[in-house]
């Protein structure tokens, strides 16, 4: 079972048979969006119907967090920068190409372990009170930004938040792609840390939530990653020997 999820899946034949970069991408981004935006909105929705909270992660320093409507902008930066970033970073070889499916699939069972535990232990982020404060006073562009997001998106599934981990995911491949480019990656690692701050200026998420969607990575470059890249290593180490 452990081999199976270490090697690439069978879901990704489509995406293999692809033979431009952006046709191998656009159905490696199409495939992940038909696994996770059902099961994070189906769960989301879920948790919000329900109603319930096993644990309020407020603190002091969670109130005292400025609300900044104008943050909004980063904090969306989730899906116009990080999720396209393998867009600009994947090298396009053989190899580049194996580590971006590699990368989707430990976001698949990134998304799949927090799912679980927002059913597990729920938080209602009732600090989106302080934001819903300030409506009257905010610029239409960004209150417009604001109501997209609180119309798909309920104020549960709070940690570990999905969008510093799936950002950081996606971080930690372009910088390990753009290795001979520490201007780049400097750059990537910069905005991802403006953008974990963002789900707290947004109220969006307390502060456990962003430790804790840091910290998740952790074991699952650990147990999933990190193997999964040393098997192409031996696999290309085989190829050469023979």
């Amino acid at each position: 079972m452990r081999e199976k999820l270490l090697d690439i899946w069978p879901i990704w034949k489509f995406t293999i048979a692809r033979k431009t970069s952006i046709g191998f991408l656009l159905s490696m981004a199409a495939i992940n969006s038909l696994i996770l935006s059902p099961s994070y909105l189906i769960t989301n929705h879920i948790m919000g119907w329900r109603g319930t909270t096993a644990l309020d992660p407020t603190t002091s320093w969670d109130l005292a967090v400025p609300f900044m409507a104008w943050t909004i902008v980063i904090y969306l930066s989730l899906f116009y920068f990080f999720y396209p970033l393998p867009l600009i970073s994947m090298p396009d070889n053989k190899r580049g190409r194996q580590e971006a499916l590699i990368m989707s699939q430990s976001l698949i069972v990134l998304y799949a372990v927090s799912n679980i535990w927002f059913v597990i232990c729920p938080a209602e982020v009732h600090i989106r009170s302080q934001a819903l404060e300030n409506v009257d006073t905010m610029h239409p562009v960004f209150l417009a930004m604001f109501e997209g997001l609180w119309f798909m998106d309920e104020p549960y599934n709070a940690w570990p938040s999905l969008h510093v981990s799936s950002a950081l995911l996606f971080t930690l491949f372009a910088i390990r792609w753009w290795k001979d480019k520490p201007i780049r990656q400097w750059a990537v690692g910069i905005w991802w840390i403006l953008m974990a701050l963002s789900i707290l200026t947004t109220k969006q998420h307390f502060i456990l939530d962003m430790i804790t969607g840091a910290l998740i990575i952790v074991p699952l470059w650990k147990w999933q990653i990190q193997p999964s890249l040393d098997r192409l290593d031996g696999e290309s180490i085989e190829e050469v020997a023979s």
